[in-house]
């Protein structure tokens, strides 16, 4: 029995180097991206250098004064897109709401990009070109509404509404901003 007992506490100890083994012998493993900020902590140089993996990776800093509470994504504010008339029928307060529900994750911006200057996989929607729509506040409307089964130019069809749960209203609202920022 001594012998037993023995034989698996030099197994135990045999594992591997002690740096990546706890007490208990199992492996501890590397994460793969142990890049953690807490809000106001200094960046390490080696975080400045960037992810070695993702080299191309752009690595954005906050400075703590400007940060906001709850802020964790590390990326920055996109620029708001310049403002044009309201469109008749909405008001300022629509065209506010509307470019806050843009803005929400997961809504408009995934595909339009934060700024509404369009990506690869959705058109701009802060310039006067329109690829599906004459660009008039109704159509707006409409074409957030029942969405882009089969786009001209992109890739992936718009689902209706955008694939978010928007209410009459919050498509009214989105539709305003867009109408707003494409004049």
């Amino acid at each position: 029995m001594r012998k037993t007992v023995l034989a698996i506490a030099l197994l135990v100890v045999a594992c591997g180097d002690p740096d990546t083994n706890d007490d208990r012998g199992y492996t501890k493993a590397p994460l793969e991206r142990p890049t953690v900020l807490v809000q106001g902590e200094r960046a390490s140089d080696m975080d400045r250098l960037g992810d070695p993996i993702l080299p191309e990776a752009p690595i954005f800093e906050v400075e703590p004064d400007t940060a906001q509470a709850g802020t964790t994504t590390g990326t920055p504010p996109a620029p708001a897109p310049q403002q044009g008339p309201v469109p008749q029928g909405a008001t300022a307060a629509d065209v506010s709401e509307g470019q806050k529900i843009f803005a929400a994750a997961g809504n408009c911006f995934t595909c339009h990009g934060p700024n509404a200057g369009g990506t690869a996989l959705a058109p701009a929607l802060n310039d006067k070109q329109w690829l599906n729509v004459d660009g008039s506040f109704a159509s707006i409307q409409t074409v957030i509404t029942n969405g882009v089964p089969t786009p001209k130019q992109f890739p992936a069809a718009m689902p209706a509404k955008g694939g978010a749960p928007l209410t009459e209203q919050q498509v009214k609202q989105v539709a305003a901003y867009v109408y707003s920022i494409s004049r």
